[in-house]
């Protein structure tokens, strides 16, 4: 019979399934699975970043299905992100989805294809938002299969 084995969440170390702690980096299971999203917004809001731990799936304090229906329905404005608490991505999706908005409005009330430099910034563009919508879509499914990364913090010092 083959021992199965599991991945350090911290360090990606294999280690046996029956581990407890992770030799390379320390990292306590059990305090990972209890540990929760609300001081990981903590601790990434108060530059304490060491601290925190990505994980896969939801922790205790996120509901799996908000965060999928924030995902399908404003995801594309970074919704999800802001939920977890991962503003910087959060930030990143809001701006390049309203520039994509944008772009498509003036694209819709131009009657004639801009030519020039004008022609250039429009491609980059699409470009861009194409980019934002796949990261999008992929997001969807991340959080349909716990794929998604949702910060966690396993101790919190006030």
């Amino acid at each position: 019979m083959k021992k199965k084995s599991k991945v350090c969440p911290r360090c990606e170390y294999k280690v046996p399934a029956d581990v407890t702690v992770c030799p390379k980096c320390q990292l306590n299971y059990q305090k990972f699975d209890m540990a929760t999203n609300a001081w990981g917004k903590y601790a990434l809001n108060n530059d304490m970043k060491e601290q925190v731990v990505f994980r896969l799936g939801c922790p205790s304090d996120v509901n799996k299905i908000k965060l999928l229906l924030l995902t399908i329905f404003l995801g594309f404005f970074g919704a999800h992100y802001y939920y977890v608490g991962r503003i910087k991505m959060g930030v990143f999706f809001s701006i390049f989805a309203s520039i994509g908005i944008i772009n498509g409005v003036f694209s819709f009330f131009v009657k004639e294809v801009p030519t020039g430099d004008i022609y250039q910034i429009f491609t980059v563009l699409v470009l861009v938002w194409g980019v934002v919508i796949m990261l999008w879509l992929v997001d969807i499914f991340k959080v349909c299969f716990n794929k998604f990364k949702i910060p966690v913090s396993l101790e919190v010092k006030e």
